[in-house]
Parts: C-alpha cells; structure tokens; sequence
C-alpha cells in the first residue's frame, strides 16, 4: 500500500531520516477505513455505551485527595456540551526547567498566584443606613497571614472614588447617593470581591511533585491567560481544564487536542477503553468550523440542515412546526431521517449510487452472446 508524500515528509521530520517506514506503514493501514463506513454512528455508539458505565458522582483525582474534581458522566457532559462555566475548573502549571527542581521558587509562585480579596480578611462588617457607609472589621490574623496591611487595603478601595477612611482596624466605605439597604448591601458585595493580590479566580494552589522530582502546581480556579504571562511559567506545558478558554488563548487546535485527553482520560480513570479514532471523529466535528460547539441543540444538532434530524434529537414537534411555517426542504442526506421515513440510510452499501445506461457501448451481439455462455 502506497503512503501519500505529505505523510512520509512528516514521519521523517519528525523521527529522523532513518525511521522505521514500515511502522508507519502499519499506522496508516489501521487508520484506513472502508468507504461509506458509518463513522459517527459507530463513534457515537462506542463512546455512549462506555458513558453509561461511568461514576454518576464526583470524585477525587488519583493523588490529589485534597481536590475535588468532576469525573465520570458529568465531566462527559461538560465537554460535550461545550460548557462556558464548569463545575471544577482548575489547571496544571509547570515551571520552566531552569526553575522546576527548586521547592523554594515553586513555593514562591503557587502563594503569589493565588488571589486574595478583601473578603478573606474581613471578619464581620456592619452596615448603617443612618450613615449611609459599610464598615469592615479585619482580622489581624489574616492579615499577617497574606502580609497585606491595611494602608494597602485602603489604597485599593480609594480607587474606587468613594469617601473611605480608616477607624482603628477597620475600614468605612461611603456612599452618599445610597438611598436604600439594598443598595448598600450590593456595595458590601463588590467591596468584599475586590482583588488585592493573586491573579482573579485561582482560590487555592497546590505544590506536587512529580517521578523526575520537578514541582508542579494544581490551581483550584483557571486563568490561562495570566498564568502564562509569568516568567517562571513554562508556557509549552502548563494547561487548563476549561476547553473554552483554552480555545481563546491557545486556539481551536489546543481545545480540540483536550477535548481528545479529557475525553479519553475521563474513561481511562475508570478503567474504560475506548478507540481514540471515535473520539477523533467528535473532537473533529466540535471543532472543525473554528469554534468550540456543543452536541446539544444549541450546538451540532441543533445546527443541522435535516429538519426530521433535528426532531429525532430534541423537541420534536417544534422544529416539525417552524420547518412547516418557513417551508424548509429535507434531502433525506443523514441517518437519522432516512431511519425515521423507513428509507435506505446513506452509509455501508446504502452510500452505492449505481447508474446503468441504457444503451451501451459495447455490441449488441457480444453481449448476447456472454449470456448465452
């Protein structure tokens, strides 16, 4: 079997002059497939039966007793539904080599990332109507704890262009044109998610080490696109859990890479195998108009042109109606309407588009006569 050039060009460059062409040879016959094999059906098959054995319930990553992470089914459908806000998010940061066996730089950074508003070191506030200002009591402790004063605290909230002045250990923020609690009580909110230190969203970060005894970090929160502006960081390796955003900060081919080891480790964690050419084909298909899109009916299926495709996915009787209503035309093109019109579905010998001419070419006689025989 003859490999196309572009493959060979890239096994070599890849692996050297002298590699091994017959081991690609065997990669590239197994990734052969039969024409008009139905892929995605088979895909779709693999992948679900697979799901239905997996834990229904959130459990703790191998090693990592101290942080909960989403496995199982419900991880299955954050990534197959594209979901913008998940469950766990959090992120894996490794240091640069130069950096990564030293436990005092890798201490260093995991304190410095993690954010620190100004509700953790508040103990109790009060809020006076009379006055019309919010009044915070910080606890000492804490505040020796992160190593933030309260010169700095104050500083911070100055930029928010109210009058505040500080009372002993505690701070009073101002608001004259508060005319209601309600208001004040919204103001205390953004008061307390004000960010003093740390970068917005990372709340815990954890030393690990691994086999080689290089340090790496676990985040509890993500924030990609600041983690990697840090020198220490090695940007090569250092990824996040959050499809979504790894597509805005790294691209759509980042996203669709995780979504292939989420995916496969997700299954693998419990013990389940499954084909990564299955999932190839849904990575490919989320993927493949640039953007992230979900399975759903705001995703995929949602977006197909068969009407009856649509309807056998989800709220049948509304797409039959607007299909109706704005006269849209089925080709009868997918699996799922041909099954539901009892026609022959267009994969496997169905695929076969056979034209016979009436009259050939060839003669007449010689044709009778190969009958005849």
């Amino acid at each position: 079997m003859e490999i196309p050039e572009k493959y060979l060009r890239a096994f070599k460059n890849k692996y050297g002059e002298d590699a091994n062409i017959e081991e690609l040879k065997k990669i590239y016959e197994k990734a052969l497939i039969t024409p008009g094999e139905d892929v995605g059906v088979i895909a779709a098959q693999s992948i679900g039966e697979a799901s239905t054995q997996l834990t229904l319930r959130t459990k703790h990553t191998a090693g990592l007793t101290i942080i909960n992470t989403t496995t199982g089914l419900p991880r299955l459908i954050e990534i197959f539904d594209a979901k913008k806000d998940i469950s766990t998010p959090f992120m894996d940061v490794y240091l640069k080599p130069e950096f990564a066996k030293s436990k005092q730089k890798a201490t260093e950074l995991a304190d410095s990332i993690i954010e620190v508003k100004i509700g953790d070191l508040v103990s109790s506030y009060d809020i006076s109507m009379k006055r019309k200002a919010i009044e915070l009591l910080f606890d000492k402790d804490a505040l020796k704890t992160y190593g933030i004063t309260l010169r700095t605290v104050l500083s911070k909230l100055e930029k928010m262009k109210l009058p505040v002045h500080m009372e002993d250990n505690k701070i009073v923020i101002t608001d004259k044109t508060a005319d209601n609690v309600k208001k004040l009580i919204k103001l205390r909110s953004k008061l307390t998610e004000t960010n003093l230190s740390g970068i917005p969203h990372i709340s815990r970060a954890i030393l690990n080490r691994d086999k080689e005894g290089n340090f790496w970090i676990k985040t509890v929160g993500t924030n990609l696109e600041a983690i990697l502006k840090l020198d220490d960081v090695d940007q090569t390796r250092t990824i996040s859990n959050d499809i979504i955003e790894v597509s805005k900060v790294l691209g759509i081919e980042a996203a669709r890479n995780l979504i292939v080891s989420e995916v496969y480790n997700t299954l693998q964690s419990v013990g389940l195998k499954v084909d990564l050419r299955h999932i190839f084909v849904i990575s490919d298909a989320m993927c493949m108009d640039g953007t992230v899109k979900g399975i759903g009916r705001y995703g995929l299926s949602g977006e197909t042109e068969s009407v009856f495709a649509r309807a056998a996915f989800e709220i049948p009787l509304k797409h039959i109606v607007e299909a109706g209503l704005y006269h849209e035309t089925d080709k009868f093109d997918y699996v799922a309407n041909n099954i539901m019109s009892n026609q022959v579905i267009p994969v496997g010998t169905g695929s076969i588009k056979l034209i016979v001419k009436k009259d050939g070419t060839e003669d007449k006689g010689k044709t009778k006569g190969k009958d005849k025989e």
